[in-house]
């Protein structure tokens, strides 16, 4: 008995190091967008953890995390206030301009240097500060961020990034996004403007239980089992392009249709957007203020279809009856070659795509009069 429980041990041991072998040839050849393990202690401790009470995902303090991909390798690193950003303080004489994001942002498989803060810090000669991050984060969460954080920081101007393509779907306020177990993050409930911001049960975790710790040590040391959450990822993603609804059901080209959310959203999730910029200029006050767009691939090729899309329409009234600017980087681009500006194995922002991006804007004049570069 025991020496056949060996033979099948011995079995399925072996077919688990094949798998494992050749998920990874399939993973670095570029035909599966996963994340690969660095089979390392210090990566043990994800980069991107629900420790926030306020606005949930956040990086935990002084940290390092190595990330790779088929098409880059980069370490990220935090400060002491969680920012993936170069050491700073609450208070500063010098300008210093707040930006909020996701991960295009925050620079997903980008290395320090080269992404759209630090490109256009090198155009303006103005500071930066980086409080973009992945994992999910929407419009309201990057209220919640400046309301409790970046606001606290000296400053004297407010970027806001918007990411059409998952923004609204990350702020739908769902019963399965505010049950037990949901991703940790505020949600706006009710209608505008009387809205109500609610959190799933059970608040942030400030420590790894031995469970999640468990499995961040099979993540780290096993493509084969991190695959399982990639696989979920991209099946939630294929399941949210179905959910994707607004006024019409999608341009067709070729027999497909594109979604895109430029055109695909209904009213009330813009009015969740609205409501979430309308706070953030509450709070900056007099300080000037920038909103700019993110475009994805699907979004050009809809646009090159239907034309300006609606999102663009209504973002550029509301800026204008807010008093702040609005930068839509698809009309800003859609003549270009937009598709050197993702990553090949990745859709994120490439270094072309941090570049381009930053040379748009950096020509915002409320924020940089006195920039020569910004001006060129």
């Amino acid at each position: 008995m025991f020496k056949k429980l060996g033979e099948w041990t011995l079995v399925i041991a072996l077919v688990l190091v094949a798998m494992e072998a050749a998920l990874q040839v399939v993973v670095r050849l570029g035909y599966l967008d996963f994340s690969l393990p660095r089979y390392s202690v210090a990566n043990i401790v994800p980069f991107w953890q629900m420790l926030n009470k306020d606005f949930g995902v956040w990086h935990p303090a002084n940290a390092q995390y190595s990330h790779r991909k088929s098409c880059f390798d980069v370490t990220y690193s935090s400060n002491l206030f969680g920012m993936r950003d170069a050491e700073t303080s609450l208070t500063s004489t010098a300008p210093r301009v707040v930006v909020l994001g996701d991960s295009f942002v925050e620079g997903w498989g980008i290395a320090d240097g080269r992404r759209v803060t630090d490109r256009l810090e090198a155009l303006t000669g103005v500071r930066h500060l980086n409080f973009g991050t992945a994992g999910g984060f929407g419009s309201t969460q990057a209220y919640m961020l400046y309301k409790t954080l970046a606001s606290k920081f000296d400053h004297q101007a407010v970027v806001l990034s918007i990411l059409p393509d998952n923004d609204f779907l990350d702020d739908a306020p769902s019963s399965s996004a505010l049950g037990e177990g949901a991703p940790y993050r505020p949600l706006l409930v009710g209608r505008y403007p009387n809205y109500e911001v609610r959190y799933p049960p059970g608040g942030p975790s400030q420590s790894l239980s031995w469970k999640n710790t468990a499995t961040a040590v099979l993540d780290e040391y096993s493509l084969l089992f991190r695959s399982r959450q990639q696989v979920g990822g991209l099946l939630k993603g294929r399941f949210d392009e179905d959910m994707r609804s607004g006024p019409n059901d999608g341009a067709q080209t070729k027999g497909t249709k594109i979604h895109s959310f430029y055109f695909d959203y209904s009213a009330e999730q813009f009015a969740r957007l609205r409501y979430a910029i309308e706070q953030i200029k509450a709070i900056a006050g007099a300080r000037p203020m920038l909103i700019f767009t993110i475009p994805r691939p699907p979004d050009y090729q809809r646009a090159s279809i239907a034309g300006t899309p609606p999102l663009t329409r209504e973002l550029t009234a509301l800026a204008s009856n807010l008093g702040v600017t609005y930068i839509d980087l698809l009309e800003a681009t859609k003549d270009a070659d937009w598709r050197k500006f993702f990553l090949s194995c990745d859709g994120h922002w490439s270094n072309d795509g941090h570049q381009e991006a930053a040379k748009h804007l950096a020509m915002w004049r409320a924020a940089y009069p006195n920039s020569a570069k910004a001006a060129q």
